[in-house]
């Protein structure tokens, strides 16, 4: 009778794990699969999908949807005929884009401010999400987390003008402490070796604070009674996060990093478009900014398939780093986004 009973609870198991009931499979009205099996925890998990819906569709329409057009980047555009009817040229935009000095300049540019970012930005919020764990006093928390997290909502129009007032050479902030201290005022805006440190700063100061957020939920997962026998154990508060709080998020910051790597060609055109102007163009000049340049230009040209052999540049790039990135962490630490079998 135990026997028999041990049995009827394991077919009981499988059952509520596939979906399916044992008289269902021998009966043959379904066949259990893959396939059958994730329809089913789909349709018990319906409420989740139903969340995740609107994101995917947004994807599909704004993402997916429009790659048809990356057809352009072997095309000669011509509006009369449309995307499909433009002539095929081969080669010859990306041999056009590649002869230009400008090209090679924004993507020197674009490299070098994606590659501060990396070694800055990056581990910042890191560093700050396990500063804040180790803040005792939850009011004192919730400010600093506050005043951290409010300039991610600021748009990056707003935060360029804030930028050029308080660098303003006549009349701004730091130009008079300059001048009250006896030094000479610097033409901040127009210096291009000055570009990359404000444009940094910019960056630290707005989404430093997103960033955190994202770390200090990985580190609120983690298991309270692990730090309860480290400190029984006689390990350090210091101790504690090199042994239990960063071994613990490394996984999300390798997301985190592998996602970021593979956004080398992005170097964020809102910011470097609100904060640049043509004297600093030899350092501020990015591949966004290139290619905002080439459709606003030559709209009624060949504009269009150039800036589309451009974005398919970077992408293919960027789809470069993200397999590396993600093969790399992979061997360093045993961690990856996702597997390549």
């Amino acid at each position: 009778m135990d026997r028999n009973a041990e049995q009827a609870h394991a077919r009981a198991g499988d059952s509520a794990e596939t979906g399916f009931t044992v008289s269902e499979v021998r009966t043959g009205k379904v066949t259990p699969g893959k396939g059958r099996d994730l329809w089913r925890r789909i349709v018990r998990s319906r409420h989740i999908y139903l969340m995740l819906l609107p994101v995917v569709l947004f994807y599909i329409i704004y993402c997916y949807v429009p790659m048809y057009g990356v057809v352009l980047a072997w095309k000669e555009w011509r509006p009369k005929y449309g995307i499909w009817g433009s002539p095929w040229i081969g080669w010859e935009n990306f041999e056009t884009l590649f002869a230009q000095q400008q090209l090679t300049r924004a993507i020197k540019n674009t490299v070098v401010i994606s590659l501060l970012k990396l070694l800055i930005c990056f581990p910042l919020p890191i560093l700050f999400a396990l500063l804040l764990n180790e803040i005792t006093g939850r009011r004192f928390k919730k400010v600093i987390q506050t005043f951290m997290y409010l300039p991610n909502f600021i748009s990056w129009v707003i935060l360029g003008g804030i930028v050029k007032t308080l660098l303003a050479m006549d009349d701004g902030l730091i130009n008079n402490i300059i001048a009250a201290c006896g030094g000479e005022r610097i033409s901040f805006l127009t210096n291009p070796d000055a570009f990359y440190w404000i444009l940094i700063l910019s960056e630290i100061w707005k989404g430093t604070g997103w960033g955190t957020i994202i770390y200090t939920a990985a580190i609120a997962g983690i298991d309270p009674t692990l730090y309860e026998a480290a400190k029984i154990d006689g390990c350090t508060r210091g101790g504690c996060i090199f042994r239990i709080t960063f071994p613990m998020i490394l996984p999300v910051c390798t997301v985190m990093f592998i996602m970021q790597l593979s956004n080398i060609m992005n170097a964020g055109f809102d910011a470097v478009y609100n904060l640049y102007n043509r004297n600093v163009f030899e350092t501020a000049d990015i591949l966004d900014t290139y290619v905002y340049r080439l459709f606003t230009e030559n709209s009624g040209g060949n504009g269009y398939a150039l800036s589309t052999a451009v974005n398919f540049f970077k992408s293919a790039i960027n789809f470069c780093f993200l397999i590396a990135g993600n093969i790399i962490t992979k061997k360093i630490n045993g961690y990856s986004m996702f597997t390549i079998d």
